[in-house]
């Protein structure tokens, strides 16, 4: 009986590949102890290969490229007492001071998503796609930048002494205005799962057109440490220890074309699709 199925189930594979280009919106899912994240969007671009191995099951590997951003705001100033023994001598307290400050953080990296896939008719030359499973990333570049606003840190001496200082850099007393790019301490392997949708129409013999969705959740953390006192260090708060896992999360709309590589033998093109 196995025997007698396998002619069938042969000729019943179809190879396709997809070239898909998308964007959408992009989360950094963290609970920093002050301020405030903020989404920001993303783009992608994904080469595919599907294998069905029988007429509505199989499985895709893909290889893509994508950047994004997101962003960190805050208008507070953070308080903490110096008791240890300081270069005054005095136990002071040291101000971080963030003014209309924000953070924006941009990532470009290589994906690649491997998972299982369904697919269904959908009407005439038409059918529906969907998959899910690991996706992998390796980011090659990772930066943040002080988009807007300002950060100072100033000690504060209490009692008899009353005085407020800055501008001591030699001292960890400085004003950061808004400036170029720094590196984000990174996750250099990233893991997180993934599913895919997809309607696909025939266009022709040869190709067919496909609009869909995607979406990403973070399993591991992102980026690789959380020691920085921001302010101080000038680190980027997704390594501060104002925070904790950083888990990024994206969503997204993909349009792009289906090269089918092979049909089965006994059947005609698009059947199935």
């Amino acid at each position: 009986m196995v025997l007698a199925a396998l002619p069938q189930l042969v000729s019943a594979q179809d190879k396709l590949f997809n070239i898909s280009l998308g964007g959408g919106l992009e989360v950094l899912s963290y609970t920093p102890e002050i301020g405030k994240p903020k989404p920001g969007g993303g783009v992608l671009f994904e080469w595919q290969f599907q294998h069905f191995l029988v007429q509505n099951f199989g499985y895709g590997v893909g290889l893509g490229l994508s950047y994004f951003t997101a962003n960190y705001y805050i208008n507070e100033t953070i308080e903490k007492p110096i008791t240890d023994e300081t270069d005054a001598g005095v136990p002071y307290t040291l101000r971080t001071i963030f003014n209309d400050f924000n953070e924006k953080q941009r990532t470009f990296q290589l994906e690649v998503p491997i998972g299982l896939y369904a697919r269904f008719n959908a009407g005439d030359n038409s059918f529906f796609v969907i998959g899910a499973g690991p996706r992998l990333a390796f980011p090659l570049v990772s930066k943040y930048e002080y988009s807007r606003g300002s950060v100072e840190t100033r000690a504060y001496f209490g009692g008899d002494i009353d005085a407020d200082l800055g501008n001591l850099p030699q001292h960890g007393l400085y004003k950061q205005d808004a400036n170029g790019d720094n590196d984000i301490d990174i996750n250099r392997l990233q893991l997180s799962l993934y599913v895919d949708m997809m309607w696909t129409f025939a266009l022709n013999k040869s190709a067919a057109f496909h609009v869909g969705a995607y979406l990403a959740y973070g399993l591991n953390d992102m980026v690789s440490n959380h020691d920085a006192t921001m302010g101080i260090s000038k680190k980027s708060i997704l390594n501060a220890t104002l925070t904790e896992k950083v888990v990024p999360i994206c969503a997204g709309l993909k349009v792009g074309i289906t090269l089918p590589l092979e049909k089965g033998s006994k059947r005609s093109i698009f059947d199935g699709f």
